[in-house]
């Protein structure tokens, strides 16, 4: 349910005051239908989740977050009957579920390399291709079906609130998501064959696909990319670039020279989708796989399948707080998300700027609220970094 750091008595009482003082000023957001939602929290200073949790209303949610102020809240994607009973009751009643996609550091590659801002940036170019191209352009889901949230951590989620997923099962739901990671597509097969005459007899050349929705298009906008890409740089540029997709050395300067040659080739691949000025299939295959290599990485996406593929997933309370960042997990329109920094704009208005010591044993550069940040051993830090810090498990609170 999120990474986070164990608190002390101390901590927890500095960071418990932060809450509260941001659940007495702001009010969540909640799903609709609140009545049928199953609700489940984690405390400060009590391990488990507290659940099943029910509410009547809005107001209702909001007292509770103000009496009890959780470290993490959630409720359920589904839509029950009786919500207030255990999950393996048959008395519970399923009636559905929105459907849930979460994108967050952990599906980008190597991740571990980058910093908590570039982790953001890089989800955040996810969030947007799955929005933008999937669900709209490819599904056909509108504005108002689509609800964009920042969860508060390290990515972002997207509930499709729409008549047409709430049945859907579990197999349903994954294989979704498979599509939009482009987890079963053969490009082999997404290039369309030509007959044309070679070496005196008739063979089939795979051709660009000229036209087409789903992966063909993005097929085709991917083999156009990497050979303009190739056309604006120099030769070495574009071997690199093969290389990079796990092409040899060899058969790449043979593909350029194809591509490059007096001959024109590349204007024939662009012009008419012709592959046919390669003279092997190798060469054919191999640049099949360096266009499936653009594709991958410039169109497809990592939702996390357990929270796709789950019918009964518990998700973050939009406008709660997240409990390993003290962020707010943010509503956000899709307007709103091209400028929208985490660090700047989910950091709580309550979190005042007064010096807090904590003590870091390892060395942590941040940047918060539009300013760069250095922690390591013992230093005072503006109260709404120290939230953070101390949630993070990034430091502890030091001696005042």
């Amino acid at each position: 349910m999120g990474k986070q750091g164990s608190l002390n008595g101390k901590e927890q009482i500095f960071v418990k005051a932060r809450f509260f003082r941001y659940y007495s000023q702001n009010k969540p957001f909640p799903p609709p239908r609140i009545g049928l939602r199953e609700w489940g929290f984690f405390m400060f200073g009590i391990d488990g989740m507290v659940r099943p949790v029910t509410f009547s209303s809005s107001d209702e949610l909001s007292k509770f977050l103000f009496r009890k102020v959780p470290r993490h809240s959630y409720y359920s994607s589904a839509y029950y009957r009786n919500p207030e009973k255990p999950m393996k009751s048959p008395e519970k009643g399923w009636m559905g579920a929105d459907l849930i996609f979460d994108l967050d550091a952990d599906g980008i590659p190597e991740a571990e390399k980058l910093s908590y801002e570039e982790q953001l940036a890089e989800v955040k170019k996810e969030i947007i291709r799955l929005y933008d191209i999937f669900l709209q352009q490819h599904l056909g889901f509108s504005d108002k079906e689509l609800y964009l949230v920042f969860s508060g951590g390290r990515g972002y989620h997207i509930h499709i609130r729409a008549t047409r997923v709430l049945d859907m099962d579990s197999e349903e739901r994954r294989e979704i998501m498979d599509y939009v990671a482009g987890a079963f597509v053969d490009f082999e097969e997404v290039f369309p064959k030509r007959r044309v005459m070679r070496a005196r007899s008739y063979t089939e050349i795979p051709i660009i696909p000229r036209e087409g929705g789903g992966w063909k298009g993005i097929a085709a906008a991917s083999a156009n990319s990497v050979i303009k890409d190739m056309m604006n740089g120099s030769e070495e540029d574009a071997v690199e670039m093969m290389k990079s997709a796990g092409i040899r050395r060899d058969i790449a300067k043979r593909i350029y020279d194809r591509l490059y040659g007096d001959k024109g080739g590349y204007r024939r691949a662009l012009e008419n989708g012709s592959l046919d000025i390669f003279r092997t299939d190798s060469e054919i295959k191999n640049f099949i796989k360096l266009v499936e290599h653009r594709a991958r990485q410039d169109y497809s996406v990592h939702p996390d399948i357990h929270v796709t593929g789950d019918v009964r997933r518990l998700i973050r309370l939009p406008g709660s707080l997240h409990g390993g960042t003290g962020f707010v997990v943010k509503p956000l329109s899709r307007n709103e998300l091209e400028d929208f920094e985490p660090t700047r704009d989910a950091v709580p208005e309550v979190y005042g700027d007064e010096k807090v010591p904590v003590k870091s044993e390892e060395k942590h550069k941040i940047r918060m609220k539009g300013e760069d940040f250095v922690v390591k051993g013992n230093s005072d830090v503006p109260e709404y970094l120290a939230v953070f810090l101390l949630l993070s498990g990034r430091a502890h609170l030091g001696k005042v």
